[in-house]
């Protein structure tokens, strides 16, 4: 896990600016930075890394990584998990000088171009710097698991891992009304370019940017609907074998290195798999499984994960997440949080890594990423959470909102909505959220089954059985069934209801929501109603939790302003 940061046109003082952007973003990698800067067409061109390695940090180059051999300047955020392979397919072609990612990096795309980023599996950002084209490249790695921000200012490109290290460059920070007018109207969180910033663009999931002094290009490297095509073409004996297969390289990826390692387990489904799965790849020394609940333990799904490793080594804590951890975890969150906080189950997440990070863990690896790809997907709308009937929101600012519209890839309704949700709203903005919490504690995150071969063979059985019900019943008898015994018992489901706030945080809300009326987004609400609504919440607009963190999370964005 690294922070990316850079600039290229005719900035003063340069390598000052890159490092107020590097301090920015400190968290994300606490050795000291590296800097390069170098001509740039008529101007130049500065990168600086922020570097905290969870692979290879004996053997590892510091970054910006410069390749004498192919003239290119590479830095990366993430981790391309196969990187020794593809070493292995370019060792008849270049001499090696070290063992680190960046080195492959550069040699693959050296060799093969854009089509390298399809040989790479993990998650990554990548910057490429080619110093005889005097051309650059940024790229995102398929799911956008990895963020990447970049913005213009008076002729100049300017970019990082983290909008925050783009306003210590000199961006102004100015919330975007349009796209928080979405997200309050329509619960919304925009195209794939957007952000809740004036000004600020994030590079789409799968894309890539070049930049050769005069224009910026985007290209979508990643098609996901041609993969799927692909995998519908397989027989279903294949796809179910090579499910299965992926489901372990996955499981053995993320618990790779031999940097602190935890497990963060719920007791469910994708507990259960990964647990048999690692016995299967082999138990890591020292490893240990961290399991967090709220309120009662035996109402959570610990006791069954409990039992669940009682067939391992691994021991386990339980971590209690206490309401006094959520209400100092939202002061953190006002430090650092670019985009909405969408619930309580955010902030525990965030109070999690904290208690993570003092467990003096690099890595947390979990199952997460099975079940939402399995069953049905919904989008949001107007008919969920919307503030617009409730006219709370001033008519100048309903006006800025726009409804989603969303590029259709699919014929199935379903594997449309997966896409959308996929790409475009709800697990974009899961896995930002996520990075910012997990990098502020320098803990990186591995979601093992976020795994674009298991998403794409996912989708493919979308389009053989259009209901979710169908596709669980293949999972159950070509996944479940062969590498589960009928003695593992899962915790049950339940619908996951939002919480409402607990008293303590309930003082907190009350007195920055009405702080509304005085801040510098006062002209966004008709202050008497949302008043009014707000003190009677019980039968009234703010009865439902989801609306009250649309406020709150506006607030903590403000209070991170100043």
């Amino acid at each position: 896990m690294s922070g990316l940061s850079g600039i290229v046109g005719e900035v003063d003082q340069l390598e000052q600016v890159l490092r107020h952007m590097s301090e920015a973003q400190n968290h994300r990698g606490r050795e000291t930075p590296v800097g390069w800067v170098s001509t740039f067409v008529d101007a130049r061109v500065g990168l600086m890394h922020n570097r905290m390695n969870t692979i290879d940090p004996a053997r590892a180059p510091s970054q910006p990584y410069e390749d004498a051999d192919t003239g290119l300047v590479v830095m990366l955020d993430g981790e391309i998990f196969n990187y020794a392979e593809v070493r292995d397919q370019l060792a008849n072609y270049y001499t090696f000088a070290t063992g680190c990612m960046c080195e492959v990096v550069a040699k693959a795309y050296d060799r093969w171009g854009d089509s390298s980023f399809d040989r790479f599996e993990g998650y990554f950002a990548l910057v490429v710097y080619n110093r005889f084209s005097e051309e650059l490249l940024l790229c995102r790695d398929r799911f956008g698991i990895k963020p990447l921000y970049y913005a213009t200012r008076w002729g100049n490109l300017y970019f990082a891992s983290e909008v925050r290290a783009l306003f210590a460059g000199g961006v102004r920070p100015l919330l975007s009304a349009e796209r928080w007018a979405g997200y309050l109207a329509y619960s919304t969180y925009g195209s794939p370019y957007e952000t809740f910033w004036e000004g600020v663009h994030q590079l789409p999931a799968g894309f890539l940017l070049r930049y050769n002094g005069y224009s910026l290009v985007e290209k979508r490297w990643y098609e996901l609907e041609n993969r799927v095509e692909a995998w519908r073409n397989e027989s279903p004996e294949r796809r179910a074998e090579a499910f299965r297969e992926q489901m372990r390289r996955s499981v053995g990826y993320s618990l790779m290195g031999e940097m602190p390692k935890g497990l963060s387990l719920d007791g469910g489904m994708e507990s259960a798999l990964f647990i048999a799965l690692m016995k299967g790849t082999g138990t890591p020394r020292y490893l240990k499984s961290y399991m967090p609940y709220r309120g009662k333990l035996h109402q959570s799904g610990v006791l069954w994960g409990a039992e669940q490793l009682s067939a391992t080594a691994v021991p386990l804590e339980q971590v209690s997440i206490t309401p006094a951890m959520l209400l100092k975890e939202l002061d953190f969150l006002s430090r650092w949080q670019e985009e909405p906080v969408d619930g309580m189950e955010m902030v525990a997440r965030s109070a999690f890594l904290r208690v993570m990070r003092k467990r003096g863990l690099a890595v947390v690896s979990g199952g997460w990423g099975l079940a939402h790809f399995l069953g049905d997907a919904v989008l949001p709308g107007d008919r969920y959470t919307s503030l617009v009937p409730s006219e709370v929101l001033s008519a100048d600012f309903r006006q800025l909102a726009r409804k989603p519209r969303y590029r259709r890839l699919f014929e199935s309704e379903n594997s449309h909505l997966k896409f959308c949700d996929l790409c475009y709203e709800r697990i974009p903005h899961l896995l930002r959220c996520v990075d910012k919490m997990s990098m502020y504690y320098g803990v990186q995150i591995r979601n093992a089954f976020l795994n674009h071969n298991l998403i794409e063979i996912a989708f493919a059985l979308a389009g053989d059985s259009p209901s979710g019900r169908a596709r669980r019943q293949w999972f159950d008898h070509e996944v479940v069934t062969p590498l589960l015994s009928g003695e593992v018992r899962l915790a049950p489901e339940s619908e996951a209801e939002e919480p409402m706030l607990p008293a303590e945080m309930k003082r907190w809300a009350d007195e920055v929501v009405l702080d509304l009326r005085y801040g510098r987004v006062s002209e966004w609400f008709d202050h008497t109603r949302l008043e009014r609504a707000w003190r009677h919440e019980e039968d009234e607009l703010f009865a439902d939790p989801a609306k009250v963190w649309k406020l709150l999370s506006l607030c903590l964005q403000l209070k991170s302003l100043g």
